[in-house]
């Protein structure tokens, strides 16, 4: 089977499919992306600015040696003068976020009229001496709805992985919205502080929906963490399960005294964090520990399928040491 990935963009619905398929495809063919969340959000936010400015076209994703190169192409319902004038306004945002979190972003005008978008990744964004990571994450929305009011979200800041789990009060079009908020402010986010990237988000909430928020860095013998609301959460190795702290409250909603929490690594540690769309009998070290010898993204999986409750928005990530054995 090809590693080569591409998706038509013609309505709204793609950029779920879009969102749903290039995860999947992403764990298939390249694990070792740290970012995917990243390269998920870049995607989205070009296949809207073809929407928006192109009118269809298509998502792509392609290996160039040890890099990843996406691209987004569009029929051209708009030029590329349009296209700049525009980036001070709603496409702004997308090229933003994809200039701040890729190594390099290309912007080309076809001959035979239309954009086309290049944004490059390296498929592995460490080196020997940082703490290598499997990811593993599954969200889903009430099962009525179409759109995710839940957030999960990480990427390497300043040496260390900058991690978001939330949920978003209520379900639907609007829970999702101030969910998207949420990413883009991540993506732009160049904090090396926990206080400072807190109180940031409360900014960008303004007067929208607050969130249960898990917020935290993670470097490779240390979580440091902010964790308000409803977000559970737990560090374990082979010889001990031991729970998050948390604190009242609801982000953009509640002034919170917001306090900093750290814990010491073990030696081949699994983070999970999980929001209250996971019930809440998945507590016990015994299941947790059930789900040994699976790479984190089957943990993740099992969790979803056999704890989601369908009436919420559910979520769970779960972050592994590579060397971890149980």
């Amino acid at each position: 089977m090809s590693d080569r990935f591409m998706i038509e963009i013609k309505e709204e619905a793609d950029l779920f499919i879009l969102e749903y398929k290039l995860n999947k495809h992403l764990q298939k063919y390249f694990p070792d992306i740290v970012s995917s969340a990243v390269v998920v959000l870049v995607a989205k936010e070009l296949a809207t600015n073809i929407l928006k400015y192109g009118g269809a076209g298509f998502v792509s994703l392609e290996r160039e040696g040890n890099k990843l190169k996406l691209i987004a192409e569009d029929e051209g319902k708009e030029n590329l003068d349009h296209m700049a004038k525009g980036a001070k306004k709603g496409l702004g945002l997308g090229l933003s976020v994809a200039r701040r979190n890729c190594d390099y972003i290309e912007i080309k005008r076809k001959v035979d009229g239309g954009t086309l978008v290049e944004a490059v990744f390296s498929q592995s964004r460490h080196s020997n001496d940082k703490m290598l990571l499997d990811i593993g994450i599954a969200t889903r929305p009430h099962y009525l709805e179409e759109e995710n009011g839940d957030v999960c979200f990480f990427k390497e800041l300043n040496g260390k992985y900058l991690l978001f789990v939330g949920d978003v009060l209520g379900h639907g079009h609007k829970a999702g919205i101030v969910a998207e908020k949420i990413k883009a402010y991540l993506a732009e986010c160049d904090y090396d502080d926990l206080q400072s990237i807190y109180y940031g988000l409360e900014d960008r909430l303004g007067n929208d929906r607050g969130c249960a928020a898990f917020l935290g860095f993670l470097s490779k013998n240390l979580l440091e963490y902010v964790n308000i609301g409803n977000i559970k959460g737990w560090i374990m190795n082979a010889f001990s399960v031991r729970s998050l702290s948390n604190q009242s409250g609801i982000v953009g909603r509640m002034t919170v005294n917001v306090k900093t929490f750290t814990e010491v690594l073990p030696a081949g540690f699994v983070l999970m964090v999980c929001t209250d769309g996971i019930k809440r009998r998945f507590s016990q070290p015994s299941e947790i520990k059930a789900l040994k010898n699976m790479n984190a993204s089957k943990v993740a999986r099992k969790i979803m399928e056999e704890y989601g409750i369908k009436n919420d928005d559910a979520s769970v990530f779960v972050a592994m040491d590579r060397g971890m054995k149980f």
